[in-house]
């Protein structure tokens, strides 16, 4: 067996965190307009939401911006400085974690919204970028180069090396494990893994209808988070409501046709996409239709991917209300369609991991019984 190297991944976990700390401890960004000065840090934008009264979009700016990225690092660097000293058990319950977490870890997207941002701020006041900024392009380097090379399973493996061995399985059915991919004989549902001592399952609980559920309600949302206003802009004493189509065209106005591009792409294609995509797959698994199944099986895994870009507009937002905050001269605060949009954004990742997509492959293999 290939020995497991921890020692790049160990590195970029490191420097990722270095760059986090720092990123956490400067502003970013600094704006001049009408005599005034503002500086932004990571944790300005949801702090200014939470007083704008959108307490719930600021806990998730604040959650996928500030806490997902720092569990996700500090999971990796416990797992692989502490595979040799710490308990083996500790740190499989620990990493059981990191992949569910990982697409919650939004630096990237953040960095995007960004750049929105800062196409519209320059048209309203002098910028500048701090060091803290090119400290969050590291960080997002930096883990993206971990998570490349990572081999999770050699650190799996490795973990067991150390962990007492698990008794053989004893039944007759194989059940993968979903938190760490292990295959096990098992006799029933809800037995341990043998190796992370995760529950197992053959399919996910109430699939189906979960996520329905949360299918439905997103589709509700889409509509108020198209209709009404997403931010609401104060430039000398002039007010102006924006919605998500009204941003998008201004920036083709502009002339920045690839930001505007990317934001209809991440704001109106994507979770509609993820929507229409979803009800078909539901429709066509409830049906136990085998057809195109290749076909669905990519789209799944295609939504399942470019969900959480859609929270560009939502980063967009909170970096604007964090910095201008000048009164009459210059203001931006977040309106009803923001919020909206953030619970479509959420319920559309949620439906998508609700649903179970080995339930289209059983319509397959019912197709393929022997009538009696």
């Amino acid at each position: 067996m290939r020995q497991f190297d921890a020692s790049f991944p160990l590195a970029c976990a490191m420097a990722a965190l270095l760059f986090y700390l720092f990123a956490l401890a400067a502003p970013f960004l600094e704006i001049e307009a009408y005599g005034r000065f503002a500086q932004a840090r990571l944790d300005t934008g949801p702090a200014q939401l939470l007083a704008q009264g959108w307490g719930l979009v600021a806990a998730l700016v604040f959650g996928v911006t500030l806490l997902a990225p720092a569990a996700k690092l500090g999971i990796l660097l416990l797992a692989l400085g502490g595979r040799h000293s710490l308990p083996p058990r500790l740190l499989k319950a620990a990493l059981r974690w990191y992949r569910p977490l990982s697409p919650w870890a939004m630096l990237d997207v953040y960095l995007l919204g960004f750049l929105v941002a800062y196409t519209r701020l320059t048209g309203m006041a002098s910028v500048h970028l701090d060091t803290a900024l090119y400290a969050l392009i590291g960080c997002m380097l930096a883990t993206a180069a971990a998570d490349g090379s990572l081999d999770l399973e050699g650190l799996w493996r490795a973990l067991d090396q150390r962990d007492t061995p698990p008794p053989p399985g004893v039944g007759d059915e194989i059940i993968g494990c979903e938190a760490c991919g292990l295959l096990n004989h098992a006799t029933a549902e809800g037995e341990q893994c043998r190796r992370c001592h995760a529950p197992l399952r053959r399919r996910k609980p109430h699939s189906i209808s979960r996520a329905w559920s949360l299918v439905l309600a997103a589709a509700l949302l889409y509509v108020p988070a198209n209709l009404y206003p997403f931010m609401v802009v104060t430039q000398l004493a002039r007010t102006q409501s924006f919605t998500i189509m009204h941003g998008i065209v201004e920036l083709a106005q502009a002339g920045l046709w690839p930001l505007a591009l990317l934001v209809f792409f991440a704001s109106i294609t994507i979770p509609l996409a993820k929507l229409l995509i979803m009800v078909v797959i539901l429709v066509t698994t409830q049906l136990r239709r085998p057809t195109l199944l290749p076909l669905r099986a990519r789209a799944y895994r295609i939504i399942d991917f470019v969900g959480r870009w859609s929270m560009i507009d939502v980063f967009m937002v909170s970096i604007l209300a964090a910095l201008l905050r000048f009164g009459q001269f210059a203001n931006v605060r977040a309106d009803l369609g923001a919020s909206c949009f953030a619970a479509v954004v959420v319920l559309t990742i949620f439906a998508v991991n609700a649903f179970d997509p080995r339930l289209m492959w059983d319509a397959l293999d019912a197709a393929q019984e022997p009538s009696a």
